[in-house]
């Protein structure tokens, strides 16, 4: 029997097999990690035996399987609400969960194959067979989502088993809608473009939480979502069924012997439009968007946004032309360690003892707007979107100030980094509010309030200035004084540029300055 997931599967090292119902009893009820490693085990050992009917197996994954929904979600919502984790957490939340959604794609899969092998030996079990297909293609697009997480590439088993589970069920009427799981229903087909959706969505520049409001947005639009074996309105890209790879936009040629179908977003990308004009017009989140919490707006319109792009597309252009270089360039990661590298080189530029963290770096392309590198990822684990970052190029104690905005994993354990520069020769500055020091005599006098990286060149010929803080909630009312150089300026707040979980960029207006 040929192998639909395209990996090899041993039963060396397995978990013996195990009734479902005794591994379920025995779950932690606090450690998700630990239950969702032992549903795992409990799944491999099943994907590795042939002493189950196939009745059996499919009841004994489906048991497996609801055990997993709550569990792995607790991993996720983990994952995201974390900003950083060690290092061994980390491993061990992306691994837990991946590794389920690897072997419950497989288990699924597996039950396909059998029936496909001898209907005739299983007639009763043709409407089972249809679910498992659209089982296996969720849990295909979750570990795509995991995938994506960690900034990786998609394992090219992903593309082999989709291509292998549509292909056996095509024939099939894929449209009709079946009851995947308790109060969820769903179809082949709309499963199978979830995930080509998903994979169509640039996440390279979207923060974690920004992608999963993305995981959302596709399930949300997908039954606008449109497939054909032509090129038909609304078809944006194409996925190769007999040589089974990443999705092409269709402005790529296939290759000479493929065989293509046609997808894209169809109808959502008009209704995602409308939302945004929404937005624009009222700053609400639209109903039809169908959220069930509070979100907020500097949030979820960025998103919208960029997949709306490439949706359409139309994903955007670069600002500003890049040339290839090699230049070796001094990174300092982290807010507080950028202000103490821009304190150190004010008073001594050759004074290195502040860059106890600075890593180097060789800047492959590079220019007037940001730059790329090629870094080990063993070197990186504070690399995320997000993030800032110090740099120092070729002149000692000029020091730019960068935002990571895109983060790929590469097959050979390295990542792909795109920064933007946000200002160049940087400056750290000392951020005052006044305070009475006598409410009956109105004496005031100036409390020190926070530490900031000036972002805008010569701020006293400027009406409007960017100054990049730790924590924005210490700005919400009054007015500020900022001491640069020589000069203190009276600032008053105008609005938030930009928010991510390192820092945030706020837009002041000057409105006095003193000598």
């Amino acid at each position: 029997m040929l192998n639909w997931m395209g990996t090899q599967k041993t039963a060396d090292g397995m978990s013996l097999l195990r009734d479902p119902h005794d591994v379920i009893a025995a779950l932690s009820a606090e450690d998700a990690v630990s239950a969702v490693v032992q549903i795992t085990e409990a799944l491999a050992a099943i994907n590795c035996t042939d002493t189950l009917t196939l009745e059996e197996r499919y009841d004994d994954i489906y048991l497996l399987d609801a055990a997993t929904v709550e569990r792995t979600r607790l991993l996720l919502r983990e994952y995201l609400q974390t900003s950083r984790q060690t290092r061994q957490r980390e491993a061990d939340l992306w691994n837990g969960a991946y590794n389920c959604w690897n072997e419950l794609a497989t288990a699924y899969a597996i039950c396909a194959q059998h029936y496909a092998a001898d209907p005739a030996a299983a007639a009763g079990f043709r409407k089972p067979a249809r679910v498992a297909v659209a089982r296996s293609m969720r849990a295909l697009r979750r570990q795509l989502q995991w995938l994506r997480l960690r900034y990786a590439a998609p394992v090219p088993s992903i593309w082999m088993g989709l291509a292998n589970l549509y292909t056996y069920i095509e024939a099939e009427n894929i449209d009709e809608e079946m009851l995947m799981y308790p109060g969820d229903t769903s179809s082949i087909k709309r499963e199978f473009l979830k995930v080509l959706l998903q994979s169509s969505i640039s996440t390279e520049n979207l923060q974690p939480p920004g992608q999963d409001l993305a995981t959302f947005i596709v399930s949300r639009y997908s039954s606008n979502f449109v497939l054909s074996k032509t090129a038909d309105e609304g078809c944006t890209h194409c996925f190769d069924l007999k040589n089974p790879k990443p999705p092409l936009p269709l402005s790529r040629a296939p290759a000479a012997d493929s065989d293509l179908r046609y997808f894209g977003a169809g109808a959502a990308s008009e209704s995602l439009c409308q939302a945004l004009c929404y937005i624009e017009d009222t700053a609400k989140v639209p109903v039809e968007l169908g959220f069930s919490y509070p979100i907020d707006l500097e949030f979820l319109t960025p998103v919208l946004t960029q997949i709306h792009r490439d949706w359409s597309g139309k994903p955007q252009a670069r600002q500003h032309e890049r040339q290839k270089s090699n230049a070796r360039i001094t990174v300092v990661p982290g807010f507080a360690q950028i202000i103490g590298v821009l304190e150190h080189a004010e008073a001594d530029p050759f004074d290195f003892t502040e860059k106890s963290n600075a890593e180097s770096w060789l800047a492959n392309d590079m220019s007037a707007g940001g730059f790329g590198a090629v870094i080990p990822s063993v070197n990186a684990d504070w690399v995320s979107v997000g993030n800032v970052a110090g740099i120092e190029t070729e002149v000692a104690g000029e020091w730019s100030v960068g935002m990571v905005r895109r983060v790929q994993r590469l097959d050979d354990g390295q990542q792909q980094i795109g920064v933007q520069v946000l200002c160049r020769n940087a400056q750290a500055v000392r951020i005052m509010r006044e305070d009475y020091a006598d409410t009956d005599l109105r004496i005031t006098q100036r409390m020190p309030l926070d530490q900031g990286i000036l972002l805008t060149a010569d701020p006293t010929h400027q009406k409007d200035i960017e100054v990049l803080v730790a924590d924005p909630t210490r700005y919400d009312e009054g007015s500020v004084h900022m001491t640069v150089g020589d000069y203190v300026l009276l600032l008053h707040i105008q609005d938030v540029v930009e928010k991510t979980a390192a820092c945030a960029r706020l837009r002041f207006t000057v409105v006095g300055i003193e000598s």
